[in-house]
């Protein structure tokens, strides 16, 4: 076993141990919105294109700092589309460098594809919400360029998040068979269900709309097509039975640092209508639930 193999058992066998055992749950991710500059304009995204600067290489260095204090060894960059960072002659490529310089264990990019897939990162999740006709008027003309993206095979590592809403439900289906048939060269999909940060809107689906549609993706799982969240996770998603504000998540942007997410002070009671999955797949991860750990191990 390397050094690096050896850290990392040792430090998972800890938390393990911490969270699941004690029931002491600490922060082990770290997110950083590095930007809101984006080459796409999604229906239901409200961060992107604001205005806002770009956070400053010293900023992204002093909030890495600032995760390794608190524990945190998974990093995650997002934007608005992260690729597009810059500060000075630095790129995303330098904050994945300086991450790894600093010991996190592992970084992953969540893309819109558009700028291609060539990083370091030791993976990527790249945004596809359904066909041509359901992403196109989702996200806007760019389906194609997305595949072409992913089929590029820029990275060895990537995965595809789809996030449910009112017009986006149809095509899980399609979309999943689509991803199979073709041989799209990714891992699998994770589902998300729209959450509304800014208020309900007409993207947003009750929790009555949304348990057929879980029930539908634990079909899919059974009948072996790529979803990649896992049974416990969709399980909890449709229970509801699982902590909001999760203490194992930060992400902080130019403006500050959060517990889980960058809702606070948004209209209604959004954390419990969160359809972040990501969430759920933690919670039941760190309840030694099964198939949630062994799905995290499948991308980490």
């Amino acid at each position: 076993m390397s050094a690096s193999a050896f850290r990392k058992f040792c430090f998972y066998g800890s938390y393990a141990w911490t969270s699941a055992v004690l029931r002491r749950p600490a922060p082990l991710i770290y997110g950083l919105a590095i930007t809101d500059r984006c080459s796409m304009t999604c229906a239901g995204c409200r961060v992107s294109n604001t205005g806002r600067p770009d956070m400053t290489w010293h900023q992204v260095g002093d909030a890495l700092k600032r995760a390794l204090a608190l524990g945190c060894r998974e990093l995650y960059l997002s934007g608005g589309e992260p690729t597009l960072w810059r500060d000075g002659s630095r790129t995303m490529e330098d904050i994945v460098t300086e991450s790894r310089r600093l010991s996190f264990f592992h970084v992953h990019v969540y893309t819109n594809g558009l700028q291609g897939l060539r990083t370091s990162a030791d993976m990527v999740w790249v945004g596809m919400d359904g066909l041509p006709a359901t992403f196109n008027a989702r996200r806007g003309p760019r389906f194609g360029d997305v595949e072409r993206a992913v089929r590029a095979g820029e990275h060895p590592r990537v995965a595809l998040i789809y996030t449910i809403d009112r017009h986006t439900a149809a095509g899980i289906g399609p979309f999943l068979r689509w991803v199979r048939d073709t041989s799209l060269p990714v891992m699998g999909v994770m589902f998300y269900f729209h959450t509304p940060y800014y208020g309900r809107d007409d993207l947003f689906l009750e929790a009555g709309e949304r348990a057929p549609l879980i029930g539908e993706l634990l079909g899919h799982i059974r009948a072996g097509l790529p979803v990649l969240n896992s049974r416990a996770g969709l399980k909890a998603l449709l229970s509801g039975r699982w902590p909001r504000r999760l203490p194992l998540a930060y992400v902080g942007d130019a403006d500050g640092e959060w517990v889980c997410c960058r809702a606070s002070g948004a209209p209604g009671d959004v954390c419990a209508e969160c359809g972040y999955a990501a969430c759920t797949e933690l919670t039941e991860a760190r309840r030694l639930r099964p198939s949630a750990v062994l799905g995290m191990m499948r991308y980490w």
